[in-house]
Order: structure tokens, then sequence, then C-alpha cells
């Protein structure tokens, strides 16, 4: 299987093992890990991440907020059952699973279905603040999971909300930024199915997608999403946000 940019990346700073014990695959998140820690310390001294969204650094903190959201986000994403939690150590422990790490190349229904959630996650009144595509899976069913929300918060604001756009919408782009260029159709149906998902699932989307095109956030479709496709991108956001 050909690795993705964003997988990649993910790779070198994971916090997570698995266990196998009988037929049950477990998930052991360790959020002091030397990586995990680097990873959050490198975003949260950026001066990009420090003005757009209220990131954690803190290792047990991180643990608080993903613990918070698996356990009382109601209605935004399927979530893995939580197993253990070692607040003394900083460690999670929570089923794991089945399913295919949310891509480009995921099924069009999908795409559709996580734009959704995400407004569904918006509308509660929850931020996800990470939200590239490696952290979310779907079923063979379309339906998606959320496998890594430890910078989720309920201190919901617009802008908050227009990150979160921002980075799915960038991470999505960048993971299939070749096959884009040789058919934009494809890019464009996928772009329509995650706003109009999103649109769906958040009553006050269109606040959201007008906080995008605002002069403060413009500059930054420019910045996290490789050309040609931050202007198709722009575009996009133009017509939902009417």
């Amino acid at each position: 299987m050909k690795t993705s940019l964003i997988s990649f990346l993910d790779e070198l700073s994971r916090q997570t093992e698995y266990y196998i014990v009988g037929d049950k695959i477990y998930v052991v998140k360790k959020y002091a890990s030397e990586l995990g820690v680097l990873k959050w310390f490198l975003i949260t001294t950026s001066n990009l991440a420090v003005r757009k969204y209220p990131f954690e650094q803190d290792p047990f903190e991180r643990l608080k907020r993903e613990v918070g959201f698996l356990q009382y986000s109601e209605k935004c994403f399927n979530k893995p059952k939580v197993i253990l939690v070692d607040f003394s150590s900083s460690v999670l422990i929570r089923e794991f699973v089945k399913g295919e790490t949310y891509s480009y190349n995921a099924p069009r229904a999908a795409h559709y279905n996580v734009g959704r959630e995400l407004g569904n996650c918006h509308e509660e009144g929850w931020a996800l603040g990470d939200s590239k595509i490696t952290n979310f899976v779907y079923t063979t069913d379309n339906s998606i999971y959320i496998i890594d929300a430890e910078q989720a918060t309920m201190n919901y604001s617009d802008e908050y909300a227009a990150w979160d756009l921002l980075v799915l919408a960038s991470t999505l782009t960048v993971d299939g930024y070749w096959r884009a260029i040789y058919n934009k159709e494809i890019y464009e149906e996928i772009v329509e199915g995650v706003l109009s998902g999103y649109c769906d699932g958040y009553a006050s989307a269109k606040r959201v997608l007008k906080r995008l095109l605002s002069p403060e956030y413009r500059p930054l479709i420019y910045l996290l999403i490789p050309f040609p496709f931050n202007y198709v991108f722009t575009k996009k956001i133009e017509k939902y946000a009417e």
C-alpha cells in the first residue's frame, strides 16, 4: 500500500501501541510519550496555531480533553469504547475500530458523512482542533469513527470551527494532490460532498464558511491548501456561503 505524506507524518509522531488479547484488539495511547510531547510542543509554539486554536501541550490535559469528548459528546461521530483511563500516567486504553482510514480515495458517501459529522460536532458545541483526515475511520457502511480527539474542546467559536474545516480540507487535498491534478472534476465532487454534508450537519454552517472567507482566514486557504486547489476550494466555499 502506498503511504501518503499525511500518514507518514502520523507515523513519525505516533503515541499509540496495539495489543491483541484473545480475539480483541486494544489501542494503548501514551500521551506523555516523547514523540507526542515533541509534536504538540512544536504545534503549540507555532504562531499560526496559537492564534487560530487553543491547542493544549500538557499530556494530562490532552488526555482529559480526549476522555471528555469520547464520553460526553453525543451527536458527533461514532467513537471507540474507552476501556481504561490512567490519569496518573496519562494513558488511555480503548477498543480498536475496524475500518479504513479516511482519505481522498474514500467512497463518495464517506466524504459526505465526514462533513456531516463535523457539522454535528459544531452544532453540539464541540471543536476538534486536530481534524486531519487520518483521525477518522470509515466502515463498510461508510459510518465515520473518530479515533483521535485529544485537542477537542467545548469552548466553541466560529473561528475554531473554521480552523477545523480548513485542516480537514488541507489534509484531504494534500493526500489526493496528484490524483486531483489529473482529474479536477473528482476533486470538486469530493469538496462538494464534504461541504454539503457539513451544511446538513450544522444549522449555522454558512456563518463558519463566511468566516473562512474573511480577510483573516482567506490567506490561510492559500497557504495551507496547495495551488491550484486553494482557488477551487475558495470558490466552493463562496457557493455554499451564499
